[in-house]
């Protein structure tokens, strides 16, 4: 007599879903700021997450967060990075939901115009209760974060063409929440050769005394000569 094969009820490994959240980040007003969503579905609707959506069962990740990133800010065509996924059971209260973590980076005048109720930038440093496990994947991302800032040259993604170096200065000290050793900090960047003097001065510095100068980046050819030139050691 012939056995029947035995066949495995795979039905239960197709109820999920898939979505992405992204943790942006931009810097204003000498402060790193992070873009939070007001949820609009059922059983989170009103409370304020990490931007994020379920992906389509016509989407890979890519185009998920592409889509996504249009939806928020008008454009995709900025620096990101995936980190990791989060599937941790029971994260989600309509069940199994595993999403793909992004983070961004943009300078604050490539979005300014964001006008949505719906959407807003607050300080990092001290988010709120976030919905879902949202600030879990906010202090997951926030290390990887910190770890890009050491390794390449992040930072410029977060400034516009022109900068001044106190922005460079406030953006290490918040990201690390440690003072640096502001003289040299500024050797060693300039050294780097990958910041330049524009022959310029900060027209909008209201301080007293003379107005900051001006920099921009300098990409480097050399990827592997890269994490020597950030390496400031700028701790205090």
């Amino acid at each position: 007599m012939t056995k029947k094969p035995i066949t495995k009820n795979i039905d239960h490994f197709f109820r999920g879903a898939f979505s992405v959240d992204i943790v942006l980040i931009t810097f204003h007003n000498q402060s790193l700021k992070l873009l939070l969503q007001k949820k609009k579905d059922l059983p989170i609707k009103e409370e304020w997450g990490l931007p994020g959506n379920l992906i389509d069962p016509n989407e890979d990740t890519n185009s998920a967060i592409d889509n996504l990133l249009l939806s928020l800010i008008g454009r995709n065509d900025i620096y990101k990075k995936q980190l990791r996924t989060f599937s941790e059971l029971n994260r989600h209260p309509l069940g199994r939901i595993i999403t793909f973590a992004y983070y961004g980076l943009i300078a604050f005048e490539e979005v300014k115009h964001i006008n949505s109720p719906d959407l807003k930038w607050i300080p990092i440093k001290n988010p709120p209760s976030l919905s879902l496990d949202h600030n879990h994947i906010l202090k997951e991302v926030f290390k990887r974060f910190q770890k890009g800032l050491l390794r390449h040259p992040n930072v410029f993604h977060l400034l516009p063409q022109k900068f001044i170096l106190s922005d460079i200065i406030s953006i290490y000290e918040q990201s690390f929440n440690q003072k640096m050793d502001l003289p040299n900090f500024r050797k060693l960047i300039l050294k780097s050769g990958l910041v330049e003097p524009l022959g310029e001065n900060n027209k909008g510095d209201k301080s007293f005394g003379r107005p900051a100068e001006l920099f921009r980046y300098v990409k480097s050819e050399d990827k592997r000569k890269l994490k020597d030139k950030i390496n400031f050691r700028f701790y205090a």
